[in-house]
């Protein structure tokens, strides 16, 4: 077990009291860097690890109003906090790169696939707005995911939608997020072409 400063309960032992070290240096990178930093994978397996432990002590601990007991609990809230602080910072550097169109390096597996799911997204409301304000109609305007993604080669008639509702007039470079089955025609007609959405990576 660790050895703890009281008051401020800072590991000063070596093993599993240096992962209080390590995600207290990962915090202070992560507030610093405007990108996201790179976190060990050991990192992960150590805290993952060290929190069990902490748990199990705290389970097993006879004297609930000891200090060993007090010293665990507290250092596990400490733990959460500090965690909590390097994933909403890194949250906030997630949205952004989305929103700005930048690339995303260093992301943990569901930072990347929230990132791909903002990209997609985004450029489903883009599209949304972009047709809105061709228009220059915001009434009415539904954001849906999943709808096909046009630009138009020609002018192309008002047309009502496989959910009755009324579409277009569609002027000549304008964009359209549209329902599949609707897309489907107009691009039949080769009035249309589709824009790729965002690939998503492994």
């Amino acid at each position: 077990m660790p050895i703890f400063v009281l008051g401020t309960l800072r590991p000063v032992a070596s093993g599993e009291g240096m992962v209080y070290e390590s995600l207290l240096r990962v915090r202070t990178e992560e507030l610093v860097s405007q990108k996201l930093t790179k976190i060990p994978e050991d990192l992960l397996e150590q805290l993952a690890s060290y929190a069990k432990e902490l748990r199990r002590a705290i389970r097993m601990s006879a004297e609930k109003a000891s200090l060993h007991h007090r010293i665990r609990e507290r250092e596990l809230e400490v733990l959460k906090g500090l965690l909590s602080e390097v994933l909403e910072r890194r949250l906030e550097k997630v949205v952004s790169a989305a929103i700005e169109g930048r690339t995303l390096e260093n992301a943990l597996p569901f930072e990347a696939q929230l990132f791909q799911d903002l990209r997609i997204s985004l450029e489903a409301y883009r599209s949304l707005i972009s047709q809105a304000v061709e228009e220059l109609d915001l009434r009415d305007r539904v954001y849906r995911r999943g709808h096909v993604l046009l630009v138009f080669a020609e002018d192309y008639p008002s047309v009502t939608d496989e959910e009755g509702r009324r579409r277009g007039p569609f002027k000549r470079g304008s964009i359209a997020s549209l329902p599949p089955m609707l897309a489907l025609l107009i691009l039949d007609s080769g009035k249309a072409r589709r824009l790729p959405s965002p690939q998503r990576t492994a």
